[in-house]
């Protein structure tokens, strides 16, 4: 139990740093993206007016689902994605050239268990493509949350005193499938934001590792072993800023439908209303919390995992 507990620390620690320290920001993102209640032409004075408007508490509304979110769909995401990297280091079959793991035995041949080892294994090949199975595993978890969250960033607080009063306003008149609002959009905001971030990251690692060993002339650490804390921080900071650089108005799409509550019709209407170039309001104040709070994170991360992988050791 103990042991099972320890996989899903690492990335419960990651989702909850980035929670605390970024929500003033991403209060202020939600609200100039989706054109909300005081929302300005960039993110920076919409947090300002709204701090100055309704107080600087405002900017924190809506922390709670985020932690509870972050902490349980981190912990699926990363324990899931440590477990496909696994599968690839420890199980690597022998197989032809041009072949695939799927390719490398008739179907009908294959038992469940087979099947499966070799979806793993095909997965875990890529970092990208393990990184994206990842993040769609964890949308089940996110949708319901983030629908809370963004809806109670978006109101005033006068219309929506916490997120728990939004919850419940949500499930009186929409019932449960309010919670799930724009789950399309989110399920392939998760699967392209988690497979780009994570493979990033990981080809980052690798990288640093690599010209730390030709630099030091030492030998390269192993896969599962730490990088210095700086190169760890360089790492998670690029790959979460070059992400959101690409793909930053698939989530200005999806925090409009969630937390305005419309469909993609309203989304073009909006476009066309206000100018095309608010699919990038907010992009400035976006990357700096992905960059630096990224990079915190999966410094707190990758500690985490190195200290529960060392008790898991000693307990077996």
């Amino acid at each position: 139990m103990i042991d099972w507990a320890l996989t899903f620390l690492p990335g419960a620690a990651q989702g909850m740093t980035t929670v605390v320290l970024g929500q003033p920001l991403d209060s202020a993102k939600t609200r100039a993206q989706a054109c909300g209640p005081l929302a300005a032409r960039s993110a920076w004075k919409t947090m300002l007016d709204v701090a100055r408007e309704e107080g600087v508490r405002s900017l924190y509304r809506g922390t709670g689902p985020p932690l509870i979110m972050s902490a349980t769909k981190r912990s699926l995401q990363y324990a899931l994605w440590d477990s496909i990297r696994a599968e690839r280091s420890c199980n690597k079959p022998p197989r032809a050239t041009h072949s695939t793991p799927m390719a490398s035995h008739p179907f009908r041949s294959l038992h469940v268990n087979e099947l499966l080892r070799s979806v793993a294994s095909w997965l875990g090949e890529s970092p990208f493509r393990s990184g994206a199975c990842a993040g769609a595993a964890g949308t089940f978890i996110g949708c319901p949350f983030h629908v809370i969250k963004l809806r109670t960033q978006y109101s005033t607080r006068r219309s929506t005193r916490n997120a728990w009063v939004c919850a419940a306003n949500i499930f009186r008149s929409e019932g449960i499938k309010g919670y799930f609002h724009g789950f399309g959009y989110h399920l392939l905001k998760d699967t392209c934001f988690a497979g780009c971030y994570l493979g990033f990251y990981d080809i980052n690692r690798r990288w640093l590792r690599a010209w730390c060993t030709s630099s030091t002339g030492t030998e390269s650490p192993g896969i599962e072993e730490r990088l210095p804390t700086e190169w760890t921080f360089v790492a998670g900071c690029t790959a979460s800023m070059v992400t959101w650089a690409l793909l930053y108005p698939l989530d200005t799409v999806k925090t409009i439908v969630q937390a305005r509550c419309v469909g993609t019709l309203a989304v073009v209407e909006l476009l066309q209303r206000e100018s095309p170039l608010v699919i990038y309001r907010g992009l400035g104040v976006s990357l700096l919390r992905a960059g630096p709070i990224s990079g915190v994170s999966m410094v707190v991360y990758e500690y985490v995992k190195s200290r529960t992988d060392r008790w898991q050791k000693e307990w077996r």
